[in-house]
This record gives structure tokens, sequence and C-alpha cells, in this order.
């Protein structure tokens, strides 16, 4: 059959402009538009793994930078010779080992935290909590992050860094109320 001699008209389709869709929606069961769709509930802000990913990375560059100055600084007061070949030695020594030092340990300790806060998040501690406070999981997080970190130093060394860690979040929730700042751990830790 030869196409250029099919001289046929072209299909018309009727106006499909005056249909309503919603008195077809129910035949076909499609809900109707008054009724909010929620497909996938996402709270605003970053995940669990994206927080632990940038809370290990800031506290190690934190760490590493404190720890650096202060290496610097116990470097320069320990030096016995004024040559300066032996001062940028002592120098590059301690800076070198109190910023991979702090870095470790702050990073260490942040990506701990990180983790045990969102696993509290996600089991939902705090309906199991007489006390309601935006500080609870924070607290508790502190408290077993410094437990788990000094816990191969023995108990009593575990127990005195995991209230170390939920004191600093509870004065730092203190701070925060008396200033009229809104406490929220969407930043570095619990900052």
């Amino acid at each position: 059959m030869d196409q250029s001699s099919d001289n046929s008209a072209p299909i018309q389709l009727p106006n499909l402009g005056n249909i309503r869709l919603g008195t077809v929606a129910p035949s076909l069961q499609i809900k109707s538009e008054s009724e909010p769709d929620y497909l996938d509930f996402d709270i605003k802000g970053r995940g669990m793994w994206e927080k632990t990913v940038a809370s290990t990375g800031w506290g190690y560059l934190i760490g590493t930078l404190g720890g650096g100055l202060y290496g610097v600084k116990t470097g320069l007061s320990s030096v016995p010779n004024s040559r300066f070949k032996v001062k940028v030695n002592a120098l590059l020594n301690h800076g070198g080992r109190g910023a991979s030092r702090a870095g470790n340990a702050i990073g260490c300790v942040a990506m701990i935290y990180s983790l045990t806060e969102g696993l509290l998040d996600k089991g939902d501690v705090e309906q199991f909590s007489p006390v309601q406070s935006p500080a609870l999981n924070p607290a508790l997080a502190a408290f077993l992050s410094g437990v788990a970190y000094k816990a191969t130093a023995g108990p009593r060394v575990a127990a005195l860094a995991g209230c170390i860690g939920a004191g600093t979040v509870a004065g730092t929730y203190g701070m925060t109320a008396l200033t009229g700042m809104k406490f929220a751990n969407t930043n570095f830790m619990f900052f």
C-alpha cells in the first residue's frame, strides 16, 4: 500500500476541557484534592548519618586546631636551648603531637555522641521519661558518649566522663534558657 496516496483526515478528538476531575476521580479511585497527600515524612534538616559525619569532621578540625595551638605553646616553653633549629623542631613536634591527640579524641567523642543521639531519637526515648525537656536526649547521649569513650579506663573514670558530658549539656541548656536563646542540636553536637 502506498503511503502517499493515503489522504485520510486527522482524527478529531472531543473537547475534554469541560470534564471536572472531582466528579471523575472517585470512579477511578483517585483521592479528592481536599485531602492532604503525605507521601514522604521528612523532618527538615540533616539526617542522622549526615549529622554524624559533619560532627565528626568538625570535631576533628576543632580538636586539631586547638591541640596544635596548645602544642605550639608547650613547645615554645619547653625548649632548653635557644638555637633556632632546636626551637623549630620542638615547636613542630609538640604542635603535631597535640594536634593529632586532641583531633582524634574530640572527633571520636563527636562521632559517638552523634550516633548515640540519633539512636535515642529513633528509639523515641523521651516518651518513657517523666521529664519532658528538649535537653533530655542530648544530655543522655552526652552521658553515654563519655561512658563509652572512657570505658577502658575503669568504671569510675567512665562515670566521671559521662557526668562531665551530661553536665556540659545541662550547662549549655541552662545558659540558653537564661539568655532566651533556643536550645537546638542542629549544629555541631549540642551547640
